[in-house]
């Protein structure tokens, strides 16, 4: 369950997360020294104060008290001005400023707290924070991708795994080209990535922290399958499969499952896993295809470097849809790494409840790192840049 995406730009980001463990409104956290960490305008105020500052009406103070603790700012939208649907964060700059920005029901909503805890908001769509921006993922190693078919993230699981095996047919948007690959020479550098597909029915994200469920069961044989596979691919050699399935009760109690002797210390060669010669048939999503192997079964045959699978919760495969049946394979590549209105919306509901709950520790949280900002903190060695939540970043002067 691979999160590659960063900016949340694919359809089923936007759902409700009901088969999901992810909260559909995004992460929200108690305001602390650490989070959110200082945002542009805290970060101004200390740099550049004003000798004498204008004097403020009440209306004024209670509107920036107010947009400080909310981390957005709200405004209308001039009408001669024409502000696209969504802005998308470019790498090393956002545009229209040093704020995040969208347009949100006729107003322009600025965000300047950061909203994700593993990088700023100009780095979102940066390729090597969201790789779903790369230019090419080709020359990679075999990847297996399962993917929860009810997860918050399983749009881009989908996308990155047909961009990784066919990246000439999932190109970023020409300016990430411009800046990341302006001679167009990557995606003809690199072979294409042979791709393992899996997307389990009703599943949530990394069903596998849940091992104690028959789905995860099935998960773990098929990435031993796969490894098995791709390390003896690597060794150009077979290798010996020792049988531990009776160590595992779950595997153990399961009669559909059991062997003959004549499975035990089964051989993996090289030769069949590269057998990409046989197509896989069309087949309708309702007719099985198979069932998920075990360490040392043969994979089926790759089509154009894809293994292309839906598996459900006992672990029988069907043939996935067709690329063209995928909405998330058909995107536009301008809108993606792009921020959208519905998780926007979420996150900013969401941060209001959050607000009403927690806003005064914010502030006073706020004020005191602006305090101690401007007191000075230790500096680090040349090339030492701490991320801004990092409070080793911010360690003060005169700490022993």
């Amino acid at each position: 369950s691979p999160w590659v995406d960063l900016t949340h730009s694919f359809p089923s980001v936007a759902g409700d997360a009901t088969f999901d463990y992810i909260p559909a409104n995004g992460f929200h956290h108690r305001p602390s020294m650490a989070w959110p960490p200082p945002n542009a305008n805290d970060l101004r105020e200390l740099k550049s104060p004003e000798a004498n500052p204008p004097r403020k009406s009440k209306e004024e103070k209670k509107k920036l008290e107010r947009e400080a603790t909310m981390g957005f700012s709200v405004h209308d939208v001039p009408e001669h001005e024409n502000h696209d649907q969504t802005t998308r964060p470019r790498a090393k700059s956002i545009p229209g400023g040093e704020h995040l920005s969208i347009e949100l029901d006729g107003k322009l909503i600025e965000l300047t707290d950061q909203i994700q805890m593993y990088t700023t908001n100009d780095m979102l769509a940066h390729p090597m924070v969201s790789p779903v921006m790369q230019p090419s993922l080709g020359g990679l190693p075999p990847l297996l991708i399962q993917t929860g078919g009810g997860e918050l993230l399983r749009d881009e699981q989908i996308y990155i795994a047909h961009k990784a095996a066919n990246p000439a047919a999932y190109l970023p948007n020409k300016k990430v080209m411009d800046e990341f690959d302006p001679k167009r020479e990557l995606v003809d550098k690199y072979p294409p990535t042979h791709v393992v597909l899996q997307v389990w029915d009703d599943l949530c994200h990394v069903p596998h922290t849940l091992s104690f469920t028959r789905p995860a069961k099935y998960m773990y044989r098929s990435v031993a399958q796969f490894g098995a596979w791709a390390l003896a691919r690597a060794q150009d050699q077979a290798i010996t499969i020792l049988d531990d399935d009776a160590i595992s009760i779950i595997s153990h109690e399961s009669s559909h499952d059991s062997e003959s002797d004549a499975d035990r210390g089964r051989t993996v060669d090289k030769r069949f896993p590269d057998a990409l010669g046989t197509p896989i048939r069309a087949h309708t999503v309702t007719t099985a295809s198979g069932s998920v192997g075990k360490a040392g079964d043969p994979l089926p045959p790759f089509e154009n470097h894809m293994i292309r699978q839906r598996v459900d919760r006992h672990g029988v495969t069907y043939p996935l849809a067709a690329e063209s049946e995928l909405k998330c394979l058909q995107l536009d590549p301008d809108t993606i790494g792009m921020i959208k209105p519905g998780p926007v919306r979420k996150w900013v509901a969401k941060k209001s409840e959050w607000d009403v709950k927690y806003g005064k520790d914010k502030r006073a949280i706020q004020k005191q790192r602006i305090k101690e900002m401007a007191e000075g903190y230790d500096t680090f060695g040349a090339g030492e840049v701490p991320p801004p939540t990092a409070l080793a970043g911010r360690r003060k002067k005169d700490m022993p």
